[in-house]
C-alpha cells in the first residue's frame, strides 16, 4: 500500500477485521478525498457535523441558501429565456430526441457553456447558485437533458480545471469551455465500472517526454458524458502499466475516428448505448497508444481531483432533481384538473392530492439541500457530509416522485412521446450518477462522525486491533480475529480479551470518553433544540425544533452503535446506511423549514407536508437502529449472500446471465 493510504481509522478497522483489499481501497480513497479537501481549505467545520456533535448553526446560516435562490428566482436569466424561445419553437430536440444544435447554439449565444468561467477566460463569472437555478429552470421546463449537459460541462468538467490546471492550461482551454466545446470527465471503465482505484487504463512517456495513452478493451472509459468527437476530455490514467499513481490528463478528442494503421495509434467514440440521458452525448472511448503533450497533464492525483469536483456537481443534481419533479406536479396536477374520476375530478380526491404533494414536496426539499449546500461552500464551510446527503435526499426524491407521478397519471405516464415518459430513466439514474446513493450516504457517516472517533474511539479500536496481531506482527488468522470485547470474546479467547481489556483500562482516551458522556448527558435525557427555529412560521418551526433535537441525540445513537459493534461497524454497511438515512432525513427537515419560509404560504404548506411525511420515517426508522434487529437483519443476509455468493440458490438455478453489454474478452483485453 502506498503511503499515507491506511491513515484513516476506517482503512485500519478494515485491516484489523481481516479485509486487506477493502483496507486499500478505503485507505486510498480517504487519502484521495483528504487531498481534495486540503485543496478547498475549508474555514468552518461541516454544518452537519455540527448539528449533530454542536455548536448549533444559527437561523441565518441555515436561511441563507433559501434567500439566494428566491432572489434568483425573481430575477430570471437570459440562459433560461432563451432556451424557452427555443423550446417554444419546437426546435429544441432532434427528430430522434436529441438536443437539438438550434438550443446548443442559442444557449452558447447567451453564455450558458461559460456560465461559472471567469470573465478574463471569455466566461460570465457567475455563481454556481446562479448555477443551479438555471439548471432547476431547465428541468422544470422539459430541458432536463439541457440542464444535464451543462452541469457535466461546469462542474465535473471546467470545475476542476479552474482549481487545478496552470496558467497555460486554463488560458488554452477554458476560452473553448466558454464557447461551448463540451467537456467532460472520464474516469469509469468497461472492466472497473466507478471503483476509482482500479481503474487500469495507463500512460507511457515517449521518446519526446510526451506521453501515449492505452485505454483498450476492458480498459476502454465508458459512460462519459459530454464526450464526442472535438469534445475535450479530462482522462485519469496510471503513470505506467499497473502503476501506483494515478494521473489525470486533459485531450481535446479528435474530430473523427482514427486508425492506426494511419497514424500509428487509434482512437474510437462510440454510443455507451444507454436507456438514460438519451438526449445526450455519452460515450464509450477507445484509445490505443494515442498522443498527448506532456503540457496536457494537470497536476494532481486524477481521485483527488474527482472528489473535488463532486461536491458540485452533488449540488447540480440536487438543483436538476428539483426541476424534473416540479416539471411532474406540473403535468399531474393539470392531469388532475381536467380528467374525470371515479366521482368527479380526479383532483377532488385525497390520494391523488397527496401524490401531487409528494412532488411538490421532494422539489422542495432538493432544492433547499442544494441551495444549502451552496451557501455553504460560498461562504467557505467544509461541505462534508452535506454535500452527500443532498445528492442522495434529491436522487431518492425524485424516485419517489416519479411513482407518485405514475399513480396520477396512470398509464398515460408510459405513453413514449410524453416529457414524463423521458425523464423516467433519468431519475432512475440519479441514484448512480455522481455516486451510488447507498455507498455516499455510508460514506457521509463516516465524514460527519470522524473528528469524534479520532479523539474519543480510534485510540479505543487500537487496543482491540493490537490483540489482533501475533507475536511477529502479522494478523491472527480469520478464525481468531477479534472483532468486538463482550462475554462470548471473553470466554473463546480469555487471554487476548484480558490483555484488549487492561489496554483500554490505560489508555487516556477512555477517560475523555468517559468525559464526554458526562458533558453530553443533557443532550441524551432532554436535548433542547438552539432556537434557530424563531423567526419560522407557526406551522414549520415545530418540524425544525423536532429535527434539531433528534439530530443532538444521534450523537448517543453513534456511541451506542460504536460500542455494539466496535471493529465490526467498519463493514457494517446496513448500519451505517440506517443511521446516515435518520441523518439525511433530519438536515432535510431543516433545510425545508428554513428554505420555505423565504417563500410564500403556499410553499409553506408544502413543506409542513414533506416534513410530515419526513418525521413518519424518522420514528419508523428508529426501531431499525435497535442492535438486536440490526444484528438478526445482517445473519440473515449474510447467509442469503453465502448461497449466491457460491452460486447455489435454487432460484437462480437454471438461469443463464446475460452477458455484460459491453463485453470484453479478459485475456486479449478487446
Amino acid at each position: 500500500m502506498a503511503s499515507g493510504e491506511t491513515t484513516s481509522t476506517t482503512s485500519r478497522a478494515l485491516e484489523a477485521a481481516g479485509d486487506a483489499e477493502a483496507a486499500r481501497d478505503i485507505g486510498a480513497l480517504d487519502s484521495a478525498a483528504s487531498g481534495a479537501d486540503r485543496k478547498l481549505a475549508p474555514t468552518r467545520r461541516g454544518l452537519v457535523e455540527r448539528l449533530i456533535y454542536g455548536p448549533a448553526p444559527g437561523a441565518d446560516e441555515l436561511r441563507a441558501g433559501g434567500l439566494m435562490a428566491t432572489d434568483l428566482a425573481r430575477k430570471g436569466h437570459e440562459v433560461v429565456d432563451a432556451a424557452l424561445k427555443v423550446l417554444a419553437s419546437g426546435e429544441a430536440f432532434t427528430v430522434d430526441g436529441k438536443l437539438s444544435g438550434a438550443l446548443r447554439q442559442a444557449l452558447a449565444a447567451e453564455g450558458a457553456y461559460g456560465l461559472t468561467v471567469p470573465p478574463e477566460f471569455g466566461g460570465r463569472g457567475e455563481s454556481y447558485l446562479q448555477l443551479a437555478a438555471v439548471e432547476e429552470a431547465l428541468a422544470a421546463n422539459g430541458l432536463g437533458p439541457m440542464a444535464v449537459e451543462v452541469s457535466g460541462h461546469l462542474t465535473i468538467g471546467a470545475g476542476w480545471l479552474l482549481a487545478y490546471g496552470t496558467d497555460a492550461q486554463k488560458s488554452t482551454f477554458l476560452p473553448l469551455v466558454a464557447e461551448g466545446v463540451p467537456m467532460g470527465f472520464a474516469l469509469t471503465e468497461v472492466g472497473t465500472g466507478v471503483n476509482a482505484k482500479k481503474i487500469e487504463a495507463y500512460v507511457e512517456t515517449d521518446a519526446s517526454g510526451d506521453y501515449r495513452l492505452f485505454a483498450e478493451g476492458s480498459r476502454n472509459k465508458l459512460w462519459i458524458t459530454n464526450a464526442r468527437h472535438g469534445a475535450l476530455v479530462g482522462i485519469v490514467a496510471r503513470l505506467g502499466q499497473g502503476g501506483r499513481q494515478l494521473g489525470l490528463f486533459l485531450t481535446r478528442l479528435p474530430e473523427a475516428d482514427v486508425e492506426a494503421a494511419e497514424a500509428g495509434w487509434s482512437f474510437r467514440c462510440t454510443p455507451s448505448g444507454v436507456a438514460a440521458f438519451t438526449a445526450n452525448d455519452n460515450s464509450r472511448l477507445h484509445f490505443s497508444n494515442y498522443p498527448i503533450p506532456k503540457a496536457s497533464r494537470i497536476e494532481g492525483d486524477g481521485v483527488e481531483v474527482l472528489f473535488y469536483s463532486l461536491r458540485l456537481g452533488r449540488c447540480m443534481l440536487a438543483a436538476m432533481s428539483a426541476g424534473y419533479q416540479r416539471m411532474l406536479a406540473a403535468d399531474a396536477a393539470h392531469y388532475a384538473r381536467q380528467r374525470l374520476g371515479v366521482g368527479g375530478l380526479v383532483i377532488r380526491h385525497e390520494l391523488p392530492r397527496l401524490a401531487i404533494g409528494r412532488m411538490l414536496g421532494g422539489s422542495l426539499q432538493a432544492r433547499a439541500l442544494a441551495f444549502l449546500a451552496l451557501s455553504q461552500d460560498a461562504s467557505g464551510a467544509d461541505l462534508a457530509g452535506l454535500r452527500d446527503l443532498t445528492k442522495s435526499a434529491a436522487a431518492q426524491t425524485g424516485l419517489e416522485s416519479m411513482a407518485a407521478c405514475e399513480h396520477v397519471l396512470g398509464g398515460r405516464s408510459f405513453a413514449a412521446a410524453s416529457r414524463v415518459n423521458a425523464a423516467r430513466a433519468n431519475l432512475h439514474l440519479f441514484g448512480v450518477v455522481e455516486g451510488e446513493d447507498e455507498m455516499i450516504r455510508m460514506g457521509m457517516v463516516r465524514d460527519v462522525t470522524l473528528p469524534f472517533v479520532e479523539r474519543y474511539l480510534a485510540p479505543l479500536l487500537g487496543e482491540l486491533q493490537a490483540v489482533n496481531r501475533d507475536a511477529a506482527g502479522g494478523p491472527v488468522p480469520p478464525e481468531q480475529r477479534i472483532l468486538r470485547l463482550g462475554l462470548s470474546t471473553m470466554l473463546r479467547h480469555p487471554k487476548r480479551t484480558a490483555k484488549a481489556m487492561l489496554g483500554l483500562i490505560r489508555s487516556p482516551a477512555l477517560y475523555r470518553l468517559a468525559g464526554w458522556m458526562i458533558r453530553n448527558l443533557g443532550a441524551l435525557v432532554m436535548p433542547v433544540a438552539s432556537g434557530a427555529g424563531r423567526g419560522l412560521p407557526d406551522s414549520l418551526k415545530a418540524h425544525a425544533d423536532f429535527a434539531e433535537r433528534e439530530l443532538v441525540r444521534l450523537r448517543w445513537t453513534y456511541l451506542r452503535l460504536s460500542l455494539d459493534f466496535q471493529l465490526e461497524l467498519a463493514s457494517a454497511q446496513i448500519v451505517l446506511q440506517r443511521f446516515g438515512q435518520q441523518v439525511e432525513w433530519l438536515v432535510s427537515i431543516l433545510a425545508l423549514c428554513h428554505h420555505a419560509a423565504a417563500e410564500d404560504e403556499t410553499q409553506w404548506r408544502v413543506a409542513d407536508l414533506q416534513c410530515t411525511l419526513l418525521r413518519e420515517r424518522v420514528r419508523a426508522g428508529r426501531a431499525g437502529l435497535r442492535t438486536r434487529q440490526l444484528r438478526a437483519l445482517r445473519r440473515r443476509i449474510a447467509a442469503t449472500g453465502e448461497d449466491m455468493a457460491e452460486g447455489c440458490s435454487s432460484l437462480l438455478a437454471g438461469l443463464a446471465p446475460e452477458p455484460y453489454a459491453h463485453p470484453f474478452d479478459t485475456a486479449t483485453g478487446r
